[in-house]
């Protein structure tokens, strides 16, 4: 999936939070920031959107989950299985999105 939008003026704000509120760890991993041990804490777009910065579409990630999902999320994707337990609130938070855009 190829990125779109542009990073908002104040996305270091944005990620900075994220990162706050996920206690600078990996929500998939849970690996602590610590980038001389190749664990860089990013923020990512799970929609591939850089201009939703809905608190639903960014997922504190290090580079390494990072790379290994990117491409791979299709939010509007049915899965047949349950989802991942740091997946499930970026999906209730896309699905509750539609609810309210179909209003």
């Amino acid at each position: 999936m190829k990125g779109t939008g542009e990073y908002p003026y104040n996305w270091k704000e944005i990620a900075d939070k994220i990162k706050y509120d996920n206690n600078n760890c990996c929500e998939r991993c849970h690996r602590p920031h610590n980038p001389p041990a190749g664990y860089t804490l990013t923020v990512h777009h799970l929609d591939g959107n850089k201009s939703n910065n809905e608190y639903w579409n960014l997922a504190a990630l290090c580079q390494r989950c990072h790379l290994t999902i990117q491409g791979k999320v299709l939010m509007e994707q049915i899965y047949m299985f349950d989802h991942t337990d740091w997946f499930k609130p970026h999906v209730e938070g896309y699905l509750k999105s539609l609810e309210i855009r179909t209003r």
